[in-house]
């Protein structure tokens, strides 16, 4: 074997041991940038870290300056030219002078400087090989190694590029090392593991949840006792305001009665004249044993105006409107009330009691699943929805309603267990229903098969 070859070799291998041996991604690109001087010709090697192309280690430098002006040129022309250099591998570029010096407002020394610059870059090239692998779709967009530059004055031969080649590919391996034990990459993690990660997706789509649907709920009462009229009539005036406490049998409203109270008088004035007839008849039977007939109708009909007085009595009772229960009125605003005709019948409050309630539930039949007959319900009101109301089941229709600008939907209804006496009754909010545990699959795509479904027709 040829001394020189085996020379390099020997140096080969030791660059590999070293970068074998490196702690972290700055000692990696020093041992790239000096110890590969032993196995290619250049000028210059510059080693440039991370998807930003930073310029991190030169050859023969032991700190870089990333403030300096060559370094920022060097760090522009490599990130203009790493794009094709990815698309193609290595890259030969032609480095371009720099800019002309102000001699003015330049110290001689620096000047004396760029001089030697300028006339060292002459004629140089730059040699780009990205550490990325080239069947990597995602470096292909954007670098995520980093790239090592040569700077030489003469192409390299195919020789050369190969040992470049497999220079870069060592320092790809010990950059992947240092990675790889330093920090986790989910996108890498799955690039080695697809078989792993698909397994992982589907015992996770299997994982058995407990199915729920949101409906609009609100906190109603327990049998509340309707209030209405037991006559058609004008409310005259409300004689308790609203959500107040009331007892039993006390005046709640009153209707007009002026008809009632006029018939009542007229009744009366003619119970007083037929009085009068029946004294007059019993007087003329004792004269008149004959005459006893007019005594019997004089009886007859004061008998029918007192019937009709009771009647009346009765009618004007009817004007006056009680609680049929002790409890809470709950009604809207009187001034909406008061002079309002309403028929026989028409609901105009309710009595309920304010700790026996429930939860109502309008669930949509879009989201109707499966429940159990018990399924556990929690409410949640708009105005405190960090204190939510656990409850159970307890009827479920198999009618469907339409409310006004509300889609069908089935009545529900769940006994409260835990209280929350601060919320009001007929509070709305939403209540969350819990059904039979589904696989996490069937859970998160309920909705959009079903959107689907509709869109296709099948």
């Amino acid at each position: 074997m040829d001394a020189r070859l085996l020379k390099r070799l020997n140096s080969f291998l030791a660059l590999e041991k070293k970068l074998r041996q490196a702690a972290n991604v700055a000692q990696v690109a020093q041992i790239a940038c000096s110890d590969s001087q032993f196995l290619l010709n250049f000028d210059t090697c510059l080693f440039f870290s991370g998807s930003r192309l930073t310029l991190t280690a030169a050859s023969n430098v032991s700190a870089v300056d990333n403030t300096a002006c060559d370094t920022q040129r060097w760090q522009k022309l490599v990130r203009e030219n790493i794009q094709q250099s990815l698309d193609k591998g290595p890259l030969e570029v032609a480095i371009p002078s720099p800019p002309p010096i102000d001699r003015q407002h330049v110290d001689p020394q620096h000047t004396d400087s760029q001089e030697n610059n300028k006339a060292a870059a002459s004629g140089q090239l730059m040699v780009l090989m990205p550490l990325d692998a080239p069947d990597n779709a995602y470096s292909r967009k954007r670098p995520d190694l980093g790239c090592i530059a040569l700077l030489r004055r003469h192409p390299l031969s195919p020789q050369e590029l190969e040992v470049f080649r497999e220079l870069a590919a060592a320092v790809r391996q010990a950059l992947l090392a240092l990675r790889g034990t330093k920090s986790f990459s989910l996108r890498r993690w799955i690039q080695r593991r697809p078989l792993i990660f698909a397994a992982a997706i589907i015992a996770v789509s299997l994982l058995p949840v407990r199915q729920s649907v949101l409906a609009p709920a609100s906190l109603a009462a327990i049998e509340p006792r309707i209030v209405s009229a037991r006559t058609d009539g004008v409310i005259r005036t409300i004689d308790v305001p609203p959500n107040a406490r009331v007892d039993n049998t006390q005046l709640l409203f009153t209707l007009e009665d002026a008809e009632v109270t006029a018939e009542i008088d007229r009744v009366q004035q003619e119970i007083a004249l037929y009085s009068e007839r029946l004294r007059m008849a019993r007087q003329y039977n004792f004269q008149q044993t004959a005459a006893g007939y007019k005594l019997a109708q004089a009886e007859t009909d004061l008998f029918i105006r007192k019937l009709d007085l009771e009647f009346q009595h009765s009618q004007l009772e009817k004007t006056r409107i009680r609680a049929p229960s002790s409890g809470v009125a709950i009604y809207t605003d009187p001034a909406a009330w008061i002079g309002r005709r309403i028929r026989a019948g028409e609901k105009v409050m309710e009595i309920v009691q304010p700790n026996a309630r429930r939860i109502q539930i309008d669930l949509p039949t879009s989201d109707a699943i499966a429940l159990p007959e018990t399924a556990r319900v929690m409410f949640y009101a708009e105005s405190n929805p960090l204190t939510p109301i656990a409850g159970h089941l307890t009827y479920h229709s198999l009618l469907t309603s339409e409310g006004e600008n509300q889609p069908a939907s089935y009545r529900l209804l769940a006994a409260i267990e835990q209280d929350q006496p601060h919320i009001r009754i007929n509070t709305r909010g939403h209540a969350r229903i819990y059904g039979a545990r589904v696989p996490l699959v069937y859970y998160l795509l309920r909705k959009p098969i079903s959107t689907a479904r509709r869109w296709l027709g099948v």
